[in-house]
């Protein structure tokens, strides 16, 4: 045990919804950790096979919070939060296996890291060690999270402890002080975009996420579910809410060009890979939570770091599923607007 890690309790939370036997594997590996003291809370998310039960027989050292029903990734991962006691808490995917040490790797670099809020571990998919699923992500001026080196080969290209724009949801430490001062996970978001909400409002605040190479974790990850009509709703439903939350009205204006461009992309590319309908239903479902959203504007005041500050920290090239190869010129189109915006 590192010296700078003894004494901290870390409170880890587990997310389950008819995990079977990939939750069991996750635990599995969970209680091979190598670290003085956390407990383990499943939250589950009324799911309808047997695994709650599996899990108390099989897991007798997991507390288990049974929910009546699913309340989405948000709603259940704020109760499984708000029932721990650790000066840490780490969020866990049910989908994920972890490597013995990973936890003494996120808090040692935690306890040496004041103002890092997030740490993310790197993130390797189950199915190729070798290859990437996350190395910290990144946010787009236009709203997307963008994982860092995702598909690509783990060549030690990205083996550096650094600041990113937002750690995965999937695995993640996050220091109870901080989050107090930041707040909890934002129930607005059912599913997706609620890891890089977290991260754009602690930017706003003068937080860091940091990513962590030594800390490794496993996750079971699809390009074929990466690009479904439901989960590109799902994203796209949360990029316009993220954009409307967090971006003050001036810079909007100030983007506007971008945006609009970007909107237009995002339809042509909806229109090709037919799920145009989805696309549409983003808007009407956005409108109609206006209140919510304006609701959530007003927390603005308490931001301590202007927009321009943090936009210069968001990416302008965009390499995503959302808009195929019109992302090259749009990528052109950004990077001159932005220089001549000097941001």
């Amino acid at each position: 045990m590192h010296p700078r890690t003894h004494g901290r309790r870390v409170s880890v939370v587990v997310l389950n919804h008819n995990g079977g036997t990939l939750v069991q594997n996750c635990l599995r590996s969970l209680f091979e950790t190598r670290f003085s003291s956390f407990d383990v809370t499943v939250v589950d998310n009324a799911s309808t096979d047997a695994s709650p039960d599996v899990i108390a027989e099989r897991f007798p050292a997991a507390r288990i919070v049974r929910l009546p029903r699913n309340l989405g990734y948000s709603a259940a991962n704020n109760i499984g939060i708000r029932s721990t006691t650790g000066q840490y808490v780490a969020l866990l995917n049910s989908d994920t296996e972890v490597e013995p040490e990973w936890l003494t790797n996120l808090v040692q670099v935690a306890e040496q890291t004041p103002k890092a809020a997030f740490l993310q571990p790197k993130i390797l998919l189950m199915s190729n060690h070798a290859i990437l699923n996350s190395a910290g992500n990144e946010i787009h001026v236009a709203g997307f999270g963008i994982c860092r080196g995702i598909g690509t080969v783990d060549s030690g290209q990205y083996d550096r402890i650094e600041n990113v724009g937002y750690a995965s949801g999937a695995c993640v430490l996050i220091s109870r002080e901080a989050l107090e001062d930041i707040g909890p996970l934002d129930e607005i978001f059912f599913a997706y975009g609620e890891d890089k909400d977290w991260g754009w409002r602690a930017k706003m605040l003068g937080y860091r996420s940091t990513y962590v190479p030594a800390a490794r974790v496993y996750h079971r990850w699809s390009a074929v579910l990466g690009s479904s009509p439901v989960k590109m709703y799902y994203l796209e439903l949360e990029r316009l809410i993220s954009i409307w939350k967090n971006y003050s009205k001036g810079t909007i204006v100030l983007l506007a060009p971008i945006l609009l461009l970007v909107e237009i992309a995002v339809l042509l590319h909806a229109v090709k890979r037919r799920w145009l309908s989805h696309k549409i239903r983003t808007y009407a479902h956005a409108l109609g939570r206006r209140g919510e959203i304006a609701r959530r504007r007003r927390l603005l005041s308490k931001r301590k770091i202007p927009d321009i500050a943090i936009i210069r920290e968001f990416v302008s090239d965009l390499q995503h599923p959302y808009v195929g190869t019109l992302a090259v010129p749009l990528n052109r189109i950004c990077g001159v607007y932005l220089r001549l915006c000097r941001l």
